[in-house]
């Protein structure tokens, strides 16, 4: 009877092959590494959508924060990788930093949220065609759900690693 696959093969299975030792704890520090990578570009990504700064300018808050949760991806994913890296590794500190990004993150869009929610009846008001005003349902029906999925996600990603952090005492 074979033995059961996991995720890390055992040594005695590595040397009936051509496969090297697993290395479990270079494998999280690469992860870490393209997390931290995608965290980088997809905050500078997001501050390049608002620089510069045009408060007050109905067009520019809706559209930038629009764009912007299109952009959450990519950093969510660098987050998510950074945490689990931390995690693999044992780093508490680690762990608590990349938790409070999150909560961090989750406050921000929210932020974000209320200040584009803020620009709807404008928006509304100057869309009278059909097909534009059923273009900007869509977009609004998007940013809505953006708006509610991600700070749940960055909130659970920070409560999860502060939680984990405080267990490893």
């Amino acid at each position: 009877m074979a033995s059961p696959r996991v995720l890390v093969r055992d040594e005695s299975e590595s040397r009936k092959r051509s496969w090297r030792p697993p290395a479990p704890d270079f494998g999280w520090q690469l992860l870490g590494w393209v997390g931290g990578v995608l965290l980088i570009v997809g905050l500078l990504d997001l501050g390049l959508a608002f620089y510069p700064p045009m408060f007050g300018n109905a067009n520019w808050e809706f559209g930038t924060v629009g764009s912007s949760l299109n952009s959450l991806p990519v950093p969510m994913l660098g987050l998510a990788l950074l945490l689990g890296a931390a995690v693999a590794r044992g780093w508490v500190l680690g762990m608590r930093i990349w938790a409070i990004v999150g909560i961090v993150l989750a406050v921000l869009v929210l932020a974000s949220a209320a200040l584009w929610a803020l620009n709807l009846p404008l928006a509304f008001r100057s869309v009278q065609e059909p097909v534009a005003r059923l273009g900007l349902k869509k977009s609004v029906a998007k940013t809505v759900a953006q708006a509610v999925l991600y700070p749940v996600a960055f909130l659970w990603i920070g409560w999860q690693g502060l939680r984990h952090a405080r267990a490893q005492r």
